[in-house]
């Protein structure tokens, strides 16, 4: 008689074949799924309109050139809160012809996202070039779920 390991073999190689076909299908619906564009709105989407940069910068009436290569660009207005003396009192610095520059894939969740970003804006001072014109990682909806607890 074969013992009950010998039995299950059959089993466990049908789950394992199983997982890995999950596993394939789940990569090549990513591969076909449009490129997102993740900010701190947590509002993913294809051509955003606007991209919140920080709590007080953001590009609005973003026009994108092209979308869903390995890179994208689009351009619109940039407002920066000058948070001079606060935040609350700070004057608004308006920058049109801002470039929101995009690149790279990743995959969350099943899903594409745009993995970096850069602006670059004629109107930038040293110090917002310095801020924004540098490549610097996108979010994903990953970055916004809360840490699990180790339990420990």
């Amino acid at each position: 008689m074969p013992s009950p390991l010998l039995r299950l073999r059959p089993v466990v190689g049908l789950a394992v074949a199983a997982l890995v076909s999950l596993a394939g299908a789940t990569s090549a619906e990513a591969a076909r799924s449009p490129i997102l564009l993740d900010d701190l709105s947590q509002q993913p989407a294809v051509r955003p309109p606007t991209f919140a940069v920080t709590s007080t910068a953001a590009l609005s009436g973003l026009r994108w050139s092209h979308w869903g290569a390995p890179s994208a660009s689009g351009v619109g207005t940039m407002k920066i809160n000058t948070c001079e003396p606060s935040c609350a009192e700070g004057r608004i610095r308006t920058l049109p012809g801002a470039e929101l520059q995009v690149q790279g894939v990743r995959i969350d969740q099943g899903r594409r996202y745009y993995r970096q970003y850069r602006i670059l804006a004629p109107a930038f001072s040293p110090q917002d070039r310095a801020q924004y014109s540098r490549w610097t990682s996108t979010y994903v909806p990953s970055d916004f779920r809360p840490a699990r607890s180790t339990g420990r």
